[in-house]
């Protein structure tokens, strides 16, 4: 943790502190996301996938109220009004942030095997998430080796 000099607390550290790539330029994520939706819109045009699609968007869904379950209970974690703190909610949260996590590693192993299977090389792939090649590699080595969470 560092210590945040505006208010004297702790904040948590940067995300390349703690092994986590780090954040994308936000015009680049923008740009990410305007294609992907674009993606989305012809796969959903498509009679054949229907039924995947509608499987996708239930799994969406669950995993939108999950982040805001999460966001609740940290809600009322820091509100002064919400009344006493309940260590069920907090550890309820924190199982529920584990869940999610098994599950964008999971998505994040399936998306570095299809940049294999696409012909995109390490190198690449490293410049993408901004990590050295080398630790792109291990890193999809050590996703690939996780059980998905049921």
């Amino acid at each position: 943790m560092l210590e945040d000099q505006g208010v004297g607390a702790f904040a948590p550290d940067p995300p390349a502190a703690c092994g986590a790539p780090p954040p994308p330029d936000p015009v680049v994520a923008d740009s990410a996301r305007l294609r992907l939706a674009a993606l989305r819109a012809r796969a959903a045009a498509r009679p054949a996938s229907q039924s995947v699609n509608q499987l996708a968007e239930t799994a969406v869904a669950g995993l939108i109220e999950d982040i805001r379950a999460v966001g609740a209970a940290l809600a009322s974690a820091r509100s002064e009004h919400s009344g006493p703190l309940d260590a069920l909610d907090v550890g309820a949260g924190l199982v529920v942030l584990c869940d999610l996590r098994a599950y964008i590693d999971g998505l994040e192993a399936d998306l570095l095997g299809a940049a294999e299977r696409v012909g995109l090389s390490w190198d690449v792939v490293a410049a993408i998430i901004g990590i050295p090649a080398d630790e792109a590699q291990r890193r999809h080595r050590r996703l690939r080796g996780r059980p998905l969470p049921p």
